[in-house]
């Protein structure tokens, strides 16, 4: 898998951007996938190619269980994104997503706002964005530390027979992280293209100071119940020194199945299953305030399988 994961890197390193997908399908850019603090899979709608016009989109996404880099909260995550845009035909955009989390207690828990900048030429295509990111106190969102991302995106469509790309992120929280996405991906477009289908294997490495964060920030401070309308974070009588956390190491493999069918090139039905492989587990150091005493732990980690559904519209 180390020497799938370097050829996915090496691959796109050449000055590549990406193939613009038909005008008549929602795109999906990369870093809608990965970098948002709701769900990783929020749409974004882009203008036709052959005949460039600015216009509003909107969407809905329901996502099964929040996971990041093969990573997630023991508890599971369900949200339901809301997306609001505006994406003008020079490729510059703006937009924002607002996520609730389905499950105890129905609440707003996450959003997003990104303004970037969408450009295609030939077979190449590039995308460079800054989001900010906010949370709710209460949030057990493994990214919840983080304050914002600046993102750069590069693809290259070789001449429809696989589609290379690679993603590179600056994370912004406490400490500044960073990370990379390299995935290859091949497109079936059926029933006139209307219908998307695109296999996709995708490999991720980064830096992990936003877990280190997560983990004593949320993870180690448990909400509690201080009143019967209110709740709020306890102060920890743990904490964690996660060993490591500066080092770039690959964090995941996953493997998904993006579908998408379209209809009058404005409504847009997705379906996206996630297979997520996560690697080297972080090392934390707990040591309990009250008695100074230190135990190390290795974070378990398992394989996930998470999905989402969204519906879009290019008003």
């Amino acid at each position: 898998m180390k020497t799938l994961f370097l050829y996915i890197l090496l691959l796109p390193s050449i000055p590549i951007f990406a193939q613009q997908h038909d005008s008549s399908s929602t795109t999906v850019p990369s870093h809608q996938r990965d970098s948002l603090p709701a769900t990783g899979n929020e749409q974004t709608i882009t203008a036709d190619n052959n005949r460039p016009r600015s216009h509003f989109g909107t969407g809905l996404q329901y996502l099964s269980d929040n996971v990041y880099t093969g990573r997630n909260d023991s508890t599971h995550i369900p949200y339901l994104s809301a997306t609001l845009g505006y994406y003008h035909k020079s490729g510059l955009y703006a937009e924002g997503i607002l996520s609730m989390l389905m499950d105890n207690g129905n609440r707003v828990d996450a959003g997003i706002l990104t303004a970037g900048y969408i450009f295609s030429r030939g077979n190449f295509d590039g995308e460079i964005s800054a989001s900010k990111f906010f949370y709710s106190d209460l949030s057990d969102n493994v990214r919840s530390e983080m304050t914002g991302d600046l993102h750069a995106n590069a693809e290259y469509d070789f001449n429809e027979i696989i589609a290379a790309s690679v993603d590179g992120y600056i994370n912004f929280g406490s400490k500044t992280d960073y990370s990379a996405r390299a995935a290859l991906e091949h497109s079936f477009d059926l029933f006139h293209d209307h219908l998307s289908i695109i296999p996709t294997v995708s490999a991720t490495a980064g830096t992990q100071h936003y877990y280190d964060d997560y983990y004593n920030k949320r993870y180690l401070s448990p909400v509690v119940k201080v009143s019967k309308k209110k709740k709020q974070r306890q102060y920890p009588t743990v904490v964690a020194d996660m060993s490591g956390a500066s080092n770039f190491t690959i964090l995941d493999y996953e493997l998904s199945l993006p579908i998408s069918y379209t209809i009058h090139k404005r409504l847009t039905f997705s379906f996206e299953p996630t297979y997520a492989i996560p690697l080297h587990p972080a090392v934390l150091t707990l040591t309990t305030l009250s008695t100074k005493e230190s135990i190390v732990k290795v974070e378990p980690l398992k394989n996930l399988f998470y999905w989402s559904f969204g519906i879009t519209y290019k008003l």
